[in-house]
């Protein structure tokens, strides 16, 4: 079964692939994670993705640290659990 969830979700952020997979990368990294030749993005600049999400969710946006909460996430992602 996990591995299954694994295919349906980016390698990278996590999100579900139904509609937003990037066909270049083999269904392994959403269009926000992955350029046009489907190779998975800087490190830097998913993070960076993954901060303007966790904001997006925030309540009190001032009150937290963003950046950090993203590094903790993406720890937990496939793609960069060798990062």
């Amino acid at each position: 079964e996990e591995e299954y969830i694994m295919e349906s979700s980016c390698l990278s952020c996590g999100m579900p692939l139904a509609g937003n997979e990037n066909k270049k990368s083999g269904g392994k990294f959403c269009t926000y994670c992955s350029d046009e030749q489907g190779n998975l993005l800087p490190r830097e600049q998913v993070k960076q993705g993954i901060v303007q999400w966790l904001t997006s969710w925030a309540p009190k946006k001032d009150s937290a640290d963003f950046s950090k909460r993203a590094e903790h996430y993406m720890q937990a992602m496939p793609a960069w659990t060798d990062c």
